[in-house]
């Protein structure tokens, strides 16, 4: 049976005037896929399960049907006026500080465990350095302002301008430490300059061409085998701690965009099912209500983001897995208040 909602109706008093149980609006909810029970609109249409009309009792009397006027009990009125019985659909709302996943990386294994750097130092039989904490100093190289070229670098050449780094998505194998990715469009506009493995293997070339020296081409020839194995990248430049995540930082990362996507997915559901309502109703409020909750949602998500960070600033937390915490603590909290708050203003502009 099809049934036309009209003003005023729940699935609650829907299923006391044509179930006899006002709790059979389960029933209708799920036979209608509602993902949202509570959202209603005059002259939507819902299928009705034959079986359950004008059941009868055991006795053969017809079952009490309840007047459509009859209220609903306190916890599904307080229900109805919330835009969604399932609060966790609001902390979907979350921006990520990366919102693109495939923003450019590369990444640099270094040394900053002092007892992994003894360990590598006795099996390698020479002393191992290393380095303080990337996101917090960022990465140095021996002389920023050196001239020396990328195939010299590649040689063991020092002092050098370069950072050794891989395009590799986990650094490269060969390499022992701690992995840190790189922000290559931060770093580039603080300045630093990238250099891939088909740049380092010509500069090698260039150099293979000068020499006759059999010990020099032979470790040439042994170098370019690295720099292809290891995917080798080189970052010129001073790289900033504002471009550098470690593991953590960038797990954390990675965790946040795959819910920021999963968020951006139940949004645009909800966008089409408005705009299925407004062709359906021949009107744009449906569609209207939706965009400003949605909106609404995303806007004060990234407020929230943003004075998240601004308060992990204020603790002197710039970088690292706390600040992004204190970001996604923040766009959570604004997600929240965007999603109820917006939701009351959409509510009422699709009920008018």
């Amino acid at each position: 049976m099809q049934y036309s909602v009209k003003a005023g109706d729940t699935l609650w008093r829907i299923a006391g005037t044509q179930y006899g149980d006002p709790e059979q609006w389960r029933r209708i909810a799920e036979d209608n896929d509602l993902r949202a029970p509570d959202r209603l609109w005059v002259g939507q249409q819902l299928v009705l399960r034959e079986s359950l009309l004008q059941r009868a009792t055991p006795n053969g009397t017809s079952r009490q049907v309840l007047h459509p006027a009859l209220s609903a009990p306190p916890h599904l009125s307080a229900i109805e006026h919330k835009p969604s019985m399932v609060p966790g659909r609001a902390f979907f709302y979350v921006l990520a500080d990366e919102v693109n996943p495939l923003r450019e990386k590369v990444v640099r294994k270094v040394m900053t465990s002092e007892k992994m750097a003894r360990e590598l130092s006795e099996q390698l039989g020479k002393p191992i350095k290393t380095v303080p904490n990337p996101e917090r100093f960022g990465f140095h190289p021996t002389d920023p302002l050196s001239k020396l070229p990328p195939g010299r670098h590649a040689l063991g050449m020092k002092p050098s301008p370069y950072s050794s780094a891989s395009s590799d998505a986990f650094g490269a194998v060969r390499i022992k430490g701690s992995r840190f990715w790189i922000d290559v469009e931060k770093a580039q506009q603080a300045g630093a300059t990238f250099h891939d493995a088909e740049e380092i293997l010509a500069d090698l070339d260039r150099i293979a061409k000068k020499s006759a020296d059999t010990r020099t081409l032979a470790k040439i020839a042994e170098v370019r085998k690295f720099v292809t194995a290891d995917s080798e990248v080189l970052a010129k430049g001073v790289i900033p701690p504002s471009a550098i995540k470690g593991a953590a930082s960038m797990g954390l990362t990675r965790a946040m965009q795959g819910v920021q996507i999963i968020g951006f997915a139940m949004t645009a559901a909800d966008l089409y099912s408005a705009g299925t309502r407004s062709v359906e109703q021949h009107s744009v409020k449906p569609i209207e209500a939706e965009s400003v909750r949605q909106g609404g949602s995303w806007a004060m998500a990234w407020a929230g983001a943003r004075l998240g960070a601004m308060g992990s600033a204020a603790l002197g937390v710039e970088t690292g897995p706390f600040d992004l915490l204190i970001g996604l603590a923040g766009g959570i909290a604004g997600g929240v208040a965007g999603y109820y708050g917006f939701g009351w203003v959409a509510d009422h502009i699709d009920k008018q």
